[in-house]
């Protein structure tokens, strides 16, 4: 199993990991392909409380702004300066070095709600198509 197998793809282009009620998101191959390159990375302050599918932070590449979705509500409890110092990172490791932010979720059940949402989007990606009758 690759290290990808481990992640939820949320929005199609964000990684997600949840590891000890913390969820931490990236930006997966996906999100990558068109860019060639990340000139600067956006990112909310630690402890700032953010919203569920809403926008956290922003990535400014050769293609324009790429916006990246909270997907619950919850507080920021650690971002990687990294990215913002040295951008290349994304690219050069999406699912290692070039994580984006950790966020606490207000409700802690929220992450669990993910795991199911996420099944079921892989389930249901047909059905909703058929789902109109």
């Amino acid at each position: 199993m690759s290290m990808k197998d481990e992640y939820q793809t949320f929005m199609g282009y964000q990684w997600l990991q949840v590891e000890d009620q913390t969820l931490t998101i990236g930006i997966n191959e996906e999100g990558l392909s068109e860019i060639t390159d990340i000139s600067a990375v956006h990112l909310p302050a630690e402890n700032e409380d953010v919203a569920a599918d809403e926008i956290c932070a922003e990535i400014e590449t050769d293609e324009g702004p790429l916006n990246i979705y909270c997907p619950v509500d919850g507080k920021v409890v650690e971002i990687n300066g990294a990215v913002v110092e040295n951008p290349s990172l994304i690219m050069e490791d999406p699912f290692g070095d070039g994580w984006l932010i950790r966020i606490e979720p207000t409700d802690a059940s929220a992450l669990e709600n993910m795991d199911e949402e996420d099944d079921d989007d892989e389930d249901d990606e047909d059905y909703e198509e058929d789902d109109e009758d």
